[in-house]
């Protein structure tokens, strides 16, 4: 019976249902490290640590961000290295990484920051034969808040350094490299717009609570879990399980703001994971509000509840203690 199959154990399912979104097979290898410790603090000073990520380019990879850039990467961009600030409340806090480029007297390094929302939040140049006017802040100051969508481009969005405007191009290259490589290898990005779709009524989000650490939002969800398991139960309404599901959608947008127990170094995939855990449940909670209890939505569930417990095996350290919460 169904009551069979869904009453499962309470002990350890949230855990699961929070590392659902690390469930992509690894890029490469991750490690705290010895790294430019000043350098790293100067881009992100309020975080508490920094996480090494290491990831190989694929040629396919290569090429779709050649084509991007407009641009060959070099040599060293091909083992890119990229480092996850940690804040206090073990939240990461976007990437940092550390690219050069081809200017007119030679290589320009530097350094980049992204924030959690891929936009840039600083760009730093270090070693370079060029002018001194490519590393005023006036400069580069005007990078923040960019996003893969700007062009880098002097007379585009890019204003030249004192009419240095090779130089000033080679520079607005490494923030663009930055975005392009991180969105290749761990972002994603939102589709556009199809006209021929139908227009899909947007569902208000309900105010939650906020969660300010992991423990926290679990215990959260884990009363949205139980109340569609109480649905299929026949112990809870429609109603209710709908808004529960909907309200699990939402609390998973925000579950890669956490550094897990175990694999902290995966944020990148919790980023993507998020949006198809969060899609996963307005999908079960959309057909659950017009069909109710099927045998396609009991599918859904299974398929949602099996995700989380693979998710639970791979990535917890221990089982949860629910009587905890």
């Amino acid at each position: 019976m169904f009551s069979q199959t869904y009453r499962q154990p309470r002990t350890g399912i949230l855990l699961a249902l929070v590392f659902f979104l690390a469930s992509l097979p690894l890029l490469g290898n991750a490690h705290e490290t010895e790294w430019p410790g000043q350098k790293l603090e100067a881009i992100f000073p309020e975080a508490n640590k920094f996480v090494q990520r290491n990831a190989v380019l694929t040629l396919d990879k290569i090429a779709s961000i050649e084509k991007e850039l407009g641009a060959k990467l070099r040599t060293e961009d091909q083992k890119p290295i990229f480092y996850i600030p940690i804040s206090e409340k073990k939240k990461p806090m976007g990437l940092v990484f550390f690219a050069d480029a081809q200017g007119p007297l030679g290589v320009i390094e530097g350094a980049v920051g992204l924030d959690m929302k891929g936009k840039v939040v600083k760009v730093a140049v270090y070693e370079h034969k060029e002018s001194d006017a490519i590393t005023r802040d006036e400069f580069l100051k005007q990078f923040i808040g960019m996003g893969v969508d700007n062009t880098f481009k002097v007379g585009e969005d890019v204003e030249a350094a004192d009419g240095h405007e090779a130089a000033s191009n080679a520079v607005a290259l490494i923030p663009k490299k930055t975005l392009v490589m991180s969105y290749a290898l761990f972002l994603k990005r939102k589709p556009k717009p199809d006209a021929e779709k139908a227009p899909v009524p947007d569902v208000p989000e309900e105010e939650l609570p906020e969660a300010e650490d992991l423990k926290t939002l679990m215990a959260l969800m884990i009363d949205d879990y139980f109340v569609v398991v109480d649905y299929f139960d026949e112990k809870e309404s429609k109603e209710n399980a709908t808004k529960a599901a909907r309200r699990l959608a939402q609390y998973g947008k925000s579950i890669s703001n956490f550094e897990p127990p175990k694999n902290a170094d995966q944020t990148e995939e919790y980023v993507d994971l998020q949006d198809t855990f969060s899609e996963n449940l307005l999908k079960f909670a959309e057909s659950l509000e017009k069909e109710g209890s099927s045998d396609e939505t009991r599918e859904q569930w299974e398929a949602i509840v099996t995700l989380v417990n693979q998710a639970h095996v791979r990535f917890s350290e221990e089982e949860i203690d629910l009587d905890t919460y």
